[in-house]
């Protein structure tokens, strides 16, 4: 079954990112990551892993356990998008031309840990909900004896 065309360009743009994250290296990332990223249920997410790779645009290999995936986008295949933004448009004009590749890879790291820290805070955001709810049933179980 094919994706629709919103959905095939979603993922796209999702590893498009991850890879300019990574510098175009192979990535390690959690399935159900990918899913809250994407809003994709996990049988979407399946057949768009297939589709992309069908199609040469990405290489999947086994992660660290079932629940992950090591992925490399094809640099061939990378959107011309990905070149525009590498060329630095975050460096101002002013800075001499020896200094903006540090400063372009400090950036790149800092905004690397940034999104690396809000996903920790988003899945412990969620582990604290879900041990409130846990508390509550818990305490509605002891007061009602």
């Amino acid at each position: 079954m094919k994706l629709r065309e919103k959905t095939h360009e979603k993922f796209i743009r999702f590893f498009e990112k991850m890879s300019k994250l990574h510098e175009g290296q192979e990535f390690e990332l959690a399935y159900s990551e990918i899913q809250r990223e994407t809003g994709t249920a996990s049988t979407t997410l399946k057949r768009a892993l297939q589709s992309l790779e069908a199609e040469g645009w990405l290489e999947l290999n086994p992660g660290r356990n079932t629940r992950y995936g090591r992925f490399k986008v094809k640099s061939d295949q990378v959107s011309t998008e990905m070149v525009h933004n590498a060329e630095s448009p975050n460096v101002p004009e002013e800075i001499p031309a020896e200094k903006a590749p540090s400063l372009q890879d400090e950036f790149q790291d800092l905004s690397y840990q940034v999104e690396s820290l809000r996903r920790r805070i988003r899945t412990q955001e969620m582990t604290i909900a879900l041990l409130q709810e846990r508390l509550a049933e818990v305490e509605d179980k002891l007061y009602k004896r």
